[in-house]
């Protein structure tokens, strides 16, 4: 009875014995794989963001090959096994669920290149052009915020790319490197309208002319990726008659970089050739109100200081 009893004891504990050597084996050979990926990563990655990433990446992956060998060996059962596997990877995959959404958009972006780096994009909230794609976020230099015309603000931004998953990208430059724009030109009512119509028409199509050509033969090449409802690149005008004003759209295409220095050089010719015109004058009737109101303030105080 007792040396059955102690049989049976020894090979347990020799069990025992074997699965502990193993789990030491298991931690030694995790800690050195873990040691020499981090020497990798520290040599490749460009930023402490990657790199931060990429351990945690990586981390991730080790634990779960480790766990899983080691309850490969405590648990005999294989529907234990599956258990407790399932349960230890899904807390894993819960607490790096934002790396792991990261990773998922990083590999989404790569293979369906919505955008390219060098292109214009809105995510969300934010304006910029691409500088750099890595797996787990997108590098843009900042447009608009405090800064008017689709110019620089200097800052730098990265966003996740998770964004991918559930938000949408506006590309400005993506197969059609055009975008359209508009100028509004008010008028006092009185002016000759048909006459400041037909200026900012010539005007402007003077100015973009070269780009209409050039947006023409992509809008070409466009057809042949998507289904395309119109060609409609021409220069275009339109009147909104208002209370106090005539106001004049012109509708013009312009590449995305060049919105506000285009729309400064239309403005200035415009105003250019208004000024030779007797019978068109620009502005609203509460501006002439108020001008005419200045003036005469002004004409008082000069009569108080002659006095």
């Amino acid at each position: 009875m007792y040396l059955i009893n102690f049989t049976v004891y020894g090979v347990d504990h020799r069990s025992v014995l074997t699965q502990l050597l193993d789990l030491v084996l298991i931690l030694l050979a995790s800690y050195i794989v873990r040691v020499v990926i981090e020497d990798i990563i520290k040599k490749k990655a460009r930023t402490t963001r990657e790199r931060y990433n990429m351990r945690k990446i990586s981390s991730a992956f080790i634990t779960l090959i480790a766990g899983g060998m080691l309850l490969i060996i405590f648990f005999k059962e294989t529907t234990t096994l599956i258990i407790a596997y399932g349960v230890f990877s899904a807390g894993v995959v819960i607490a790096l669920q934002d790396v792991f959404r990261n990773l998922a958009g990083g590999i989404m972006l790569l293979v369906t290149r919505p955008f390219n780096a060098g292109d214009r994009i809105q995510m969300g909230e934010s304006f910029g052009d691409v500088l750099d794609i890595t797996y787990f976020h997108t590098t843009l230099m900042e447009i608009q915020e405090w800064v008017d015309g689709d110019q620089y603000t200097g800052r730098i931004m990265n966003i996740p790319n998770s964004f991918l998953l559930n938000g949408t990208v506006k590309n400005y430059t993506r197969h059609f490197s055009f975008i359209w724009d508009e100028a509004r030109i008010s008028l006092i009512p009185g002016s000759n309208w048909k006459k400041a119509q037909k200026i900012i028409f010539e005007t402007v199509n003077d100015i973009v002319s070269i780009t209409v050509m050039n947006a023409k033969v992509e809008l070409l090449n466009l057809e042949q990726k998507y289904f395309l409802t119109t060609y409609d690149v021409e220069t275009q005008t339109y009147i909104k008659p208002e209370n106090d004003r005539i106001d004049i759209y012109v509708r013009y295409i312009v590449n995305p970089r060049q919105r506000r220095k285009l729309k400064n050089t239309i403005i200035q010719e415009l105003m250019l050739a208004f000024d030779a015109e007797e019978d068109i004058t620009l502005g609203t009737i509460s501006s002439i109100e108020m001008n005419g109101s200045l003036s005469a303030a002004i004409s008082r105080s000069k009569v108080i200081d002659s006095k």
